[in-house]
């Protein structure tokens, strides 16, 4: 991992967004063919405009991770990224990310992980998990509803319709009505790759990811009611059968009830701003408390959240109580911001600032890390520090809110 001092300088907030943006920033992806997991080639459609992508970690060319990390873009980040492309206006930048997005849809309405860039990318398109896809097609359609453009609502539109097709109707069974994990898995160390496998469990993370793309539709296409009453269906779900009386959402749910563990996204950070965004502030401030009272962390002088509260069930005998989760933590401040907790939410935003300090311009993605989440530059928690620093500046919400007024697209 990197070597970094004990002295934690922020950067002050005008230059950490100017960092911010720089880090975020695509650069061409041109690739016309690519490969998936078993070697075979897929051709990627043809596109009007360029297409582009993120290098979502920096990675040096001896760390140990950098044959799984290096040179590659993550579908979620290259997502984040067209959002904040839109957020500053970079909107040719947003264009060319949406272009990248459509084209990596297959025929089956489904969007792959990742793209390892290069001259021969690897595409990981048979590892599909709802949360990217839903992240994907909620970019798509907000560069629809923010530039009054109408060039990827289609798009949006199939991905949502895949996801809402992965849903059970199980009388009786507590996850009816959601949305499935995916399917794909990698083994025995990324060496081998699983097609048969199905994750039938619903991930909390998931169900609120694709809230926000059915809520964002309905908006992009008011004529068609479908979305918004999908949107409230699903709602329905999330709060019958991922609420728990103590307080919080639960992680994920099987066809056994609630997975226990608690996982930051679903029970504070993301799971908030829904419930936020839904109304529901009594409980945004019960899942508030229950964040606070078991996620948080000091790491020599920052001041964060973890992303579990002990362990995981993905990572068995792996304690992450002590680690700072940058991307969770700035989704935490970002709830409690709109839960009218500016100062708080400005001191997690001086933290992250100082996780930027420490590297070229990016935000490491974990501190301490670990293989899992590495300490590394990342554009995911950079993108979620320079949505905070916006919205502490004053500018309309960025994500998981209603989009701001139509802005005024440039060539």
């Amino acid at each position: 991992m990197l070597a970094l001092g004990c002295a934690h300088t922020p950067l002050e907030p005008a230059r950490s967004i100017l960092d911010a943006s720089s880090f975020v920033a695509p650069r061409p992806f041109r690739a016309t063919l690519v490969r998936d997991a078993g070697g075979r080639a897929v051709t990627l459609p043809p596109t009007r405009f360029a297409r582009s992508a993120v290098e979502s970690f920096r990675v040096p060319e001896d760390h140990p991770l950098y044959q799984y990390l290096g040179n590659r873009s993550f579908v979620y980040d290259d997502a984040l990224a067209l959002i904040a492309a839109l957020a500053l206006g970079h909107f040719s930048d947003a264009r060319a990310l949406g272009e990248t997005l459509q084209a990596l849809i297959s025929p089956r309405g489904e969007i792959g992980f990742s793209v390892q860039l290069g001259e021969e990318p690897f595409y990981d398109r048979e590892y599909v998990r709802a949360g990217v896809m839903a992240w994907a097609g909620y970019a798509l359609a907000r560069f629809d509803l923010e530039t009054g453009e109408h060039r990827f609502r289609e798009a949006a539109g199939r991905i949502a319709d895949t996801l809402l097709a992965s849903r059970l109707h199980i009388a009786g069974d507590p996850r009816s009505g959601l949305i499935l994990a995916g399917r794909g898995r990698w083994t025995d160390h990324f060496r081998a790759f699983d097609t048969a496998f199905t994750a039938d469990y619903c991930v909390a993370e998931h169900q609120f990811d694709t809230y926000f793309l059915l809520r964002t539709l309905a908006r992009v296409e008011p004529e068609n009611r479908r979305w918004a009453d999908e949107a409230h269906a699903l709602a329905v779900r999330i709060d019958g059968s991922l609420w728990l009386p103590e307080g919080r959402f639960a992680t994920a749910v099987t066809e056994r009830g609630p997975v226990g563990s608690p996982a930051l996204d679903a029970a504070g950070a993301w799971g908030a701003l829904y419930l936020a965004e839904t109304g529901d502030f009594v409980r945004a401030h019960a899942a508030m408390r229950y964040v606070r009272e078991r996620f948080p962390v000091h790491v020599e002088g920052l001041d964060g959240f973890a992303p579990f509260h002990g362990g995981s069930p993905d990572h068995p005998g792996v304690d992450f109580s002590n680690m700072l989760s940058a991307e969770g933590t700035a989704g935490v401040a970002l709830a409690l911001l709109r839960l009218g907790e500016r100062g708080a939410a400005q001191r997690l935003a001086t933290s992250l600032a100082a996780l930027q300090g420490m590297s070229p311009s990016g935000v490491l993605y974990a501190y301490p890390g670990d293989e899992e989440f590495p300490e590394l530059p990342s554009v995911a928690s950079t993108a979620w520090l320079l949505f905070l620093q916006l919205e502490l500046a004053g500018r309309p919400a960025t994500v998981f809110a209603p989009p701001p007024a139509r802005a005024v697209a440039t060539p």
